[in-house]
């Protein structure tokens, strides 16, 4: 399984209870490590979080590294701490344990996410970005989600695909939207490729 679909069931800030006030996905290349994670308040189109960059295990594969290099908190993504450990659940979820800042105190604090992540053995991925850095794309399956940052602005939207139609469930309101196009024969994982008047780097791709 190349790709991996990813939707959070939960959080919770210790010692508080854990509730979901977010809708989010995370696609990852699982071959590069590369990953583009958004997050949107439930019921609006309201930016909770998003960055992309790439993962990696550390400590013996205990925990996982989560290195960005775009974050709408900030402009200087490399200065985020994330790291988590790993736990697969009885019911099939994976459960993520860590520290980091919660946005509503601006304390660091433990957490736990429950995910859950989607089979997606024979779908289609791609994952790119410009050459600038400033804007990344990514599909898999039935998932689309894209993020940057523009004159200062960042932007972000996640798109699902029913019925075979590509239907936006959040976008802020500074975002570019604009949906990818099936990937021709010589988009190859490595490669620049121009789309939209702008170079771009394919991270990764189902061949």
């Amino acid at each position: 399984m190349p790709f991996s679909i990813s939707l959070r069931q939960s959080i919770r800030w210790i010692p508080g209870s854990k509730n979901e006030p977010t809708d989010t996905i995370v696609l990852t290349g699982l071959q590069t490590g590369f990953f583009i994670d958004v997050r949107f308040l439930k019921g609006t189109n309201e930016l909770d979080w998003a960055f992309a960059g790439y993962r990696e295990n550390i400590d013996g594969g205990v925990k996982t590294k989560f290195t960005h290099l775009i974050d709408a908190r900030t402009e200087n993504a490399s200065e985020i701490d994330d790291c988590g450990t790993n736990v697969l659940q009885a019911d099939g979820t994976t459960l993520e344990t860590g520290e980091m800042v919660n946005p509503e105190t601006g304390i660091k604090t433990p957490y736990e996410e429950v995910w859950q992540d989607i089979e997606c053995a024979d779908s289609q991925g791609l994952l790119l970005r410009n050459s600038a850095g400033t804007e990344w794309y990514g599909q898999v399956g039935d998932w689309q989600l894209a993020v940057g940052r523009s004159n200062g602005n960042f932007w972000a939207w996640q798109a699902c695909r029913e019925k075979s139609e590509w239907k936006v469930k959040n976008c802020t309101r500074t975002a570019n939207f604009k949906l990818l196009p099936k990937e021709s024969e010589d988009w190859k994982a490595g490669t620049v490729i121009a789309w939209e008047d702008q170079e771009w780097n394919i991270l990764e791709v189902t061949e």
